[in-house]
């Protein structure tokens, strides 16, 4: 349709400048009558105008002649564009009733569907819930067993620990013994070295240890039969 608007239009124009064009020679034919007053070149102008206007007017005629064979070929189109659209409007009618009933299926179809997900979703999750029960009932039984033997385990290092503790309190007894009679040696020595020179008083039993350590060793001796004597303390 828009190719051949398009002609008419351009075929329209083109009448419309040979018009112009004829009309624009019979001009000069009439000047050049008017203008030269020998019959013979008036004569020739006058039929070379002439053929010359003849030829535009067939041009004319040829294009007005297409034109309107242009103009019925697009009344026709009209019409049977006309008539299309008219079928075209049927078919979108009946179209739509069509697409109408297929969306009423649709949404039966989908309802179906859905109940039957929704039921094969239920199995699933009933099925999975079954799963997950035993799953939780191995877990639980094997949780047990590793609780009881978790338990046999701490009750066996419990004991071990009780025999380390005894085995500990009884060198801690030992070792208090021990430690009891150190310090009842050391506050001899400090005794004894306080009869020969003048020692601090009020001080604590660190301080008195700090003393014995700082004395020189040529203030103590031991007699070679174990006998212990000293030239300025024993």
């Amino acid at each position: 349709m828009d190719v051949k608007a398009h002609d008419i239009e351009v075929l329209t124009r083109r009448v419309e400048e040979l018009q112009r064009e004829r009309d624009e020679l019979r001009k000069d034919i009439e000047q050049l009558c008017m203008q030269q007053s020998e019959p013979g070149y008036v004569s020739v102008a006058t039929r070379m105008l002439s053929q010359r206007a003849t030829a535009l007017e067939q041009d004319i005629e040829n294009l007005q002649k297409k034109l309107s064979g242009c103009l019925r070929e697009n009344h026709n189109l009209q019409e049977e564009l006309a008539e299309a659209y008219r079928v075209k409007s049927q078919l979108a009618d009946l179209y739509g009733a069509e697409l109408s009933k297929t969306k009423e299926l649709e949404q039966q179809v989908r309802f179906f569907q859905s109940s039957v997900a929704k039921a094969f979703a239920e199995r699933d999750n009933s099925l999975l819930e079954c799963e997950k029960a035993k799953e939780r009932e191995e877990a639980v039984l094997k949780m047990s067993a590793i609780f009881e033997e978790r338990t046999k385990e701490y009750q066996s290092a419990m004991e071990d620990q009780k025999r380390l503790n005894d085995v500990l309190q009884m060198e801690l007894t030992e070792l208090k013994a021990n430690t009891e009679s150190s310090l009842n040696v050391i506050l001899k020595f400090y005794e004894v070295r306080c009869r020969e020179c003048e020692c601090p008083s009020n001080v604590s039993f660190e301080e008195k240890c700090s003393i014995l350590i700082d004395d020189s060793a040529e203030n103590w001796s031991f007699s070679s039969d174990g006998e212990t004597s000293t030239s300025k303390h024993l």
